[in-house]
Parts: C-alpha cells; structure tokens; sequence
C-alpha cells in the first residue's frame, strides 16, 4: 500500500475525513510528528500498533565499493527501529489462526494407521 492508496482506505473508512487532501494532510502531520519526535531524541509508543526508536550509529571507515582500495568516512547516523505491538500482530496473523482452526477441526480419515517406528541403524549382537 502506497501513500495514495492509504488517504484512500482513510476517506472510505473515517466519515469526516471527506476528501484525500485531507487524508494526506493527516498522513503527513503523522509522518512528521514521529520524525519530530525521533530527532528530538524521544521515541514513539502507539500502544496495540508498535513502538518506533532511534539509535545513534556512531560513524567509522568504510571502504569503497568501488574502489576496495581507498577508504571512506561514514558520518554519524540515526538508525529507526520499529517493533510491532500485539495488537498488529495478532491482526496480521488473524487469517493464519483462522485456517489452523479449520484444519484442527477437521475430522480424521477412517482406518488410517501410523506408520511403524523406523529401525535404527545399529544390528544387534
């Protein structure tokens, strides 16, 4: 799902956003708050949907893919991390738990036997 496609989903599914500007003013103010937040050194918690965290990475040298050669100097950087809460993943897995069900429910064939145990390699004396 792209950004188009998200202002979409938010008009058909909020009545009072009316239009897809609105929805992507709404997505961009989101967007921008966390980043807001993540610069200023806090992170971002939205409880049942995840956590987002920035961690600094310290710089270093590097070398130069396309000359191994030389070498370069990787600047300081923040890395985001993202970890999803329950609520997103039990979303997400919703249909997998669904389908187990109806696999675990489902009756077992008549007269059908295990197979035998398999012999181990080993002869006996």
């Amino acid at each position: 799902m792209n950004k188009t496609e998200m202002a979409q989903a938010l008009v058909s599914k909020l009545d009072f956003v009316k239009t897809q500007k609105n929805a992507n003013l709404i997505i961009d103010a989101f967007c921008d708050i966390i980043g807001e937040s993540l610069r200023d050194g806090d992170s971002v918690q939205i409880m049942g949907f995840g956590k987002f965290k920035a961690s600094l990475v310290k710089g270093r040298e590097g070398k130069n893919p396309q000359d191994p050669d030389s070498t370069i100097t990787i600047p300081d950087l923040y890395r985001i991390y993202f970890s999803s809460g329950q609520a997103l993943k039990d979303k997400v897995n919703e249909s997998l738990k669904k389908s187990s069900k109806k696999k675990a429910a489902a009756p077992a064939k008549a007269g059908k036997k295990s197979a035998p145990a398999k012999k181990s390699g080993k002869k006996k004396k």
